[in-house]
C-alpha cells in the first residue's frame, strides 16, 4: 500500500482512487474507534474518511468452515472485495437475500460497502438460499463467502 519515495526517504500513499487503499483504511479506522480520518499530501492530493454517525463499528465474521452446509451441490456467494457487507441497499427495506429465497443467476444478493461506495455481490447461479454467512454491518475480505445456494429441486 505506502510506497518509499526514495528521493526524500519518507513514505509515500498511493492511489486515492484505489478500493484496496480505501478499504484497508476503513478497517484500520473502525479498529481504532475513530470516526474520521483525513490524509493531505505534500503535493496537494487528499483523502478523507468519515464513519457515518451513530453507525456501529463493523465487527470481523467469524471463520467459515470451508465444506458448505448444502454439500457438493451447494454455490458460494463470494465478496467481490474486501468491506463492510450490506444486506439492501440504503433505500430499501428488506434484505435481497434470505434463506428459501430464490436467486436467478447475476440477481443481486447485498452489497459490499468501500466507503460511499457499494459494490454488487451477485449470485453467479440461479439457485435457492440455503445459508447466509454474513450478516448487515460484518466486515468481509475478499472472495468470502456471503451466502451458500443450491439448485431448485
Amino acid at each position: 500500500m505506502a510506497k518509499r519515495d526514495r528521493a526524500t526517504g519518507g513514505e509515500a500513499i498511493g492511489d486515492f482512487s484505489d478500493p484496496v487503499l480505501i478499504s484497508t483504511l476503513t478497517g484500520w479506522l473502525e479498529a481504532s474507534g475513530a470516526r474520521e480520518l483525513e490524509i493531505t499530501t505534500a503535493d496537494g492530493r487528499a483523502l478523507k474518511i468519515v464513519l457515518a454517525a451513530g453507525r456501529p463499528v463493523a465487527k470481523l465474521s467469524e471463520a467459515a468452515p470451508e465444506q458448505p452446509a448444502g454439500g457438493p451441490e451447494a454455490h458460494a456467494v463470494k465478496a467481490p472485495l474486501a468491506g463492510i457487507f450490506q444486506d439492501r441497499h440504503p433505500a430499501a427495506a428488506g434484505p435481497l437475500a434470505e434463506e428459501g429465497l430464490s436467486l436467478t443467476a447475476g440477481a443481486l444478493a447485498g452489497f459490499v460497502e468501500v466507503g460511499p461506495v457499494l459494490l454488487p455481490v451477485r449470485a453467479r447461479e440461479a439457485g435457492v438460499v440455503i445459508e447466509v454467512r454474513a450478516r448487515a454491518g460484518d466486515l468481509v475480505g475478499y472472495g468470502d463467502t456471503i451466502l451458500l445456494t443450491e439448485a431448485a429441486r
